[in-house]
């Protein structure tokens, strides 16, 4: 199956393409709320992305893709409200502690900064049991 380039990818989630730093990105509508699709610098015509049944799976299978994503933050942080935390990023790096692709969540402001939790995920789709915690 053919590769989409990063227009194709948004074109797909319904979503807008835009550059924000050394990535690329497609804010998209996703359970009521807006969704980045991101992933490592380029432009939207080179490099390719994954191929169309990548994507389309991801697609498909968000909603419990963002279930299992949640039940490992809950194993994670048991005394959390987990289940409140919005889903805010689909990230796809070339890095391997992101696995094929990361769920992200924003867990609100702390003394540092904004911290968000990623979720890794295998090309297999099987979420990797020890979450990413990242400060912005």
């Amino acid at each position: 199956m053919r590769k989409l380039r990063w227009n194709e990818v948004c074109v797909l989630w319904n979503g807008e393409a835009f550059n924000c730093g050394t990535r690329l990105c497609c804010k998209t509508a996703h359970a009521g709320q807006m969704l980045n699709l991101s992933r490592d610098g380029g432009s939207g015509e080179e490099p390719p992305s994954r191929d169309a049944l990548f994507w389309k799976r991801l697609k498909e299978e968000l909603p419990e893709l963002d279930l299992k994503a949640r039940a490992v933050l809950q194993n994670a942080f048991p005394g959390e409200r987990i289940a409140a935390l919005p889903l805010t990023e689909l990230a796809l790096d070339q890095g391997e502690s992101y696995g094929a692709f990361s769920l992200g969540y924003d867990a609100g402001d702390t003394p540092a900064g904004r911290l968000y939790l990623f979720v890794a995920f295998d090309e297999a789709f099987r979420p990797v049991p020890e979450p990413i915690c990242e400060v912005c």
